[in-house]
Parts: structure tokens; sequence; C-alpha cells
């Protein structure tokens, strides 16, 4: 009898109870005491503001290169809204092109913030910086980010005027006349007027956000 008493009594203990081998046990405990109140969590901080947007105008050179046939001002704005596009660059893309007709201070956005290549390089601070014999590094990435070099066609001199020295016919011949260039690979002046080649070389295009 005594050892089915003894069995009962272990096998009492349930998985991972302690098993107190000291002496015969004490009462058991009082009363559990009510749980106090939970406490009120605390208030949030403020969310801190986020940078201001960029009010950057991107600029970059075509990937394409065509003679002075372009077809006019408004079919070369496609070709850098086309790239612009490809590329993933949002916004609205015009050429930076003029004839002796329209200059480009006639027909862009002259803006009071920075303009930047895709990669965020400074080109210059706004349209007057842009248009003071100098900027701030060369326009030669495409809107890809790629490294392109050459000439470009402009029609524009270092002030902004437009070269009154020929426009290929408005930009629509390429085989007869000169116009002005720049070059992609000068800060100076020579960014936008270089030199003034025949109508039917090949060059690319400055493009700038609107």
């Amino acid at each position: 009898m005594l050892v089915v008493l003894f069995y009962a009594a272990v096998a009492a203990v349930g998985c991972g109870d302690s098993v107190d081998n000291g002496g015969t046990g004490g009462s058991g405990g009082g009363t559990g005491g009510t749980g106090g109140s939970a406490g009120t969590g605390g208030t949030g901080g403020v969310a801190g503001s986020g940078g201001a947007p960029s009010s950057a105008s991107i600029v970059f050179v075509t990937e394409a290169v065509q003679n002075g046939a372009l077809g006019g001002i408004q079919v070369a704005d496609r070709l850098c809204q086309t790239e612009a596009d490809l590329a993933g660059v949002d916004g609205t893309f015009a050429v930076w092109l003029s004839t002796t007709d329209s200059s480009v201070a006639d027909r862009l956005v002259q803006s009071s913030g920075p303009y930047t290549l895709v990669d965020g390089t400074l080109i210059a601070n706004d349209w007057q910086d842009l248009l003071d014999g100098t900027i701030q590094a060369p326009i030669n990435l495409d809107a890809s980010g790629t490294q392109r070099g050459g000439d470009v066609w402009t029609g524009t001199l270092a002030t902004g005027e437009s070269f009154a020295g020929g426009d290929c016919e408005g930009f629509t011949e390429g085989t007869m006349g000169v116009s002005q260039c720049g070059s992609t690979a000068s800060a100076g002046s020579a960014w936008t007027e270089a030199s003034t080649p025949s109508c039917s070389t090949q060059l690319r295009l400055y493009c700038f956000e609107q």
C-alpha cells in the first residue's frame, strides 16, 4: 500500500514542476494581489521634416549625333525629350539651340535655381551664372550618365545671344553653310561658343530641363 501511495504522489508532479526534497510543505501562498493598471504609452515624437525637394534643372548632352538637318528646333526638342524618357529622367526637356531669328533666351526657362548633370554635378548656380563666360563643369554626360565627348550644335554665343553667321537654315540644312558649336570638354565660354563647323558635320546637342 505504501508503494502505491508513493507512486501516486510522484505522478501528481507535472512536467517542468520543481520537486521539493525537503520536509513537509508549508501552506500555500496567499491570494495573489490585483495587478496594477497598465501605464499609458508615451506620446510619439514629432516626425522630422524631410529634405527640401531639389529645384535643380538637369542638363545633359545627347547620345545621338546629327548634321545640321535636325528638322528644326521643335524636332530637336523632341530628340532631347526622347533621350530623357528612354533613360528614365523625369521632366520636360528642350534643346540648347538658337537660330538667327530666335535665341535660347527667347525659348528656354531662365531658372533662378541651379543647373546640374544627371549625377548631381553642378554646372551653374542659375541662368545668369550659365551665361557669365564660364560654367562649373563641362556638360559631358548623357541622360543615362554615360560620358560623351565631341562638339555640340548650339547656334549660341557665350552671352546667350544667337550666332549671326548662320544657322543651317534654321537647322534644317545638312550640306551647306556653317553654324556655332560648343565643346563638351570645356567649362569656359567654349562650352557653347567653340567654333563654326560646316552644317554637314555630325554633332551632339545639349538638352535643358524646363
